[in-house]
């Protein structure tokens, strides 16, 4: 019997397990690990380059001032850099420039102003070592201690004041309030008003040797005492403004260096004396203001009989400043007058028979002496150029037509 051909057992097939997620997400997370070191790699060399350069400037500039040996003559002092060499520096000025370098920015009020400034003030304006950025420190460094010298002298609620102003929170000085910097970091221009003001004006202020413009304004009591003869370094003044101080005086020979001046302005300066400086005179002045303070007697005098000032003053006023006498017959001399301001003072007869024909801009106001009819076409009633005249407050009339002049009702 023929055996038949039994049918293999079909046997169900396991299914394997499924790794492929759990794979994959390994293989995700492996990659992750690998960015993020390298990341981290990065982020270290950066910082160990960071570190090294820092290092390398403190290396540098302790290296440089610790021993580098000046060439200076023995007899020399080791406070002042050689005046034989403009190429190099002592070894304090170099320890100046690095504090002013590197401690400075963080703390501006330890920086040691008082043995600094006078060590890198006396550095010769030519001075150069090859290094622009030094000499560029010395000048920063010298105007920052002039400037902070004013904060130092002022009061306790003048601090207060400049202090808001941003004044020494740091040594960017040029963004302080009242302080303007030309193009090349100098401070050209100062306008202090109270309180933001000094007791007096201390001697540091000679550093500021790129000042043109110079405006105090106090509050009659502060700033007071007298100029400091470093005062007389600011040849770079044009424009010299003191208002309500209590300063004493000026020197009769200020003005031999300050020679740019082309503008004086002094308002109620009480303690300042009646007596203009004599070197003044001698300035091609171009505007001179004086008010509320006492002046003598012969100073109308003496400013229409100086040369320089007959061919560049174009405003004049000495208003309020206890004039007497009469107007000098030779004023038609001052050829560039555009503005006079005689009110306010003793003034009296007779007027001068001329004004200069530039003259746009008369006033006499409050002047009590003066009277009598003023004829057409005589006097300041000559000029065709006038466009403002006031002589109110006075005992004058018009005879006839006088322009615009304004006369007592």
């Amino acid at each position: 019997m023929p055996v038949r051909n039994r049918e293999p057992e079909l046997v169900p097939m396991q299914q394997p397990p499924l790794h492929m997620w759990s794979s994959l997400e390994k293989q995700r997370c492996c990659e992750h690990c690998r960015k993020k070191r390298k990341r981290d790699k990065i982020l270290l060399i950066l910082l160990i380059v960071f570190l090294l350069y820092l290092l390398g400037n403190v290396v540098f500039l302790n290296v440089r001032t610790l021993n580098m040996t000046p060439r200076t003559s023995a007899s020399s002092s080791s406070a002042s850099p050689s005046a034989s060499s403009s190429t190099v520096l002592s070894a304090d000025a170099q320890q100046c420039i690095s504090q002013y370098t590197l401690n400075a920015p963080i703390d501006p009020s330890s920086y040691p102003c008082s043995t600094c400034y006078p060590v890198l003030s006396a550095v010769p304006s030519t001075f150069s070592d090859g290094n622009s950025q030094d000499a560029e420190t010395i000048a920063d460094a010298v105007q920052f201690c002039g400037l902070r010298a004013f904060f130092e002298s002022a009061d306790s609620q003048g601090q207060t004041a400049l202090s808001n102003g941003g004044w020494v929170k740091d040594v960017r000085f040029c963004a302080w309030s009242g302080v303007k910097c030309d193009g090349f970091g100098r401070v050209s221009s100062l306008q202090l008003s109270f309180p933001s003001v000094p007791a007096s004006i201390p001697s540091e202020v000679g550093g500021l040797t790129g000042l043109t413009a110079l405006q105090i304004v106090g509050d009659t009591n502060v700033p007071g005492g007298t100029l400091p003869s470093s005062f007389s370094q600011l040849t770079a003044l044009t424009n010299m403004d003191l208002e309500s101080t209590a300063i004493t005086g000026l020197d009769a020979n200020l003005f031999t260096s300050l020679n740019k001046v082309t503008t004086l302005t002094l308002v109620k300066n009480a303690k300042m004396g009646n007596e203009l400086p004599s070197s003044l005179f001698s300035l091609p002045l171009q505007n001179l203001v004086v008010n509320g303070q006492a002046l003598s007697s012969d100073t109308l005098s003496n400013v229409v009989s100086s040369i320089s000032f007959r061919g560049s003053l174009k405003l004049l006023d000495l208003s309020s400043t206890s004039l007497s006498g009469s107007i000098p017959s030779t004023i038609s001399s001052l050829t560039s007058l555009v503005e006079l301001h005689l009110d306010g003072n003793s003034i009296s007869n007779p007027l001068p028979p001329s004004f200069p024909s530039s003259l746009q801009t008369l006033t006499l106001t409050n002047n009590t002496q003066l009277s009598g009819a003023v004829p057409s076409g005589t006097s300041f009633c000559a000029l065709s150029g006038l466009k403002t005249c006031d002589v109110r407050g006075t005992d004058l009339s018009p005879q006839g037509g006088c322009g615009p002049c304004q006369f007592p009702s």
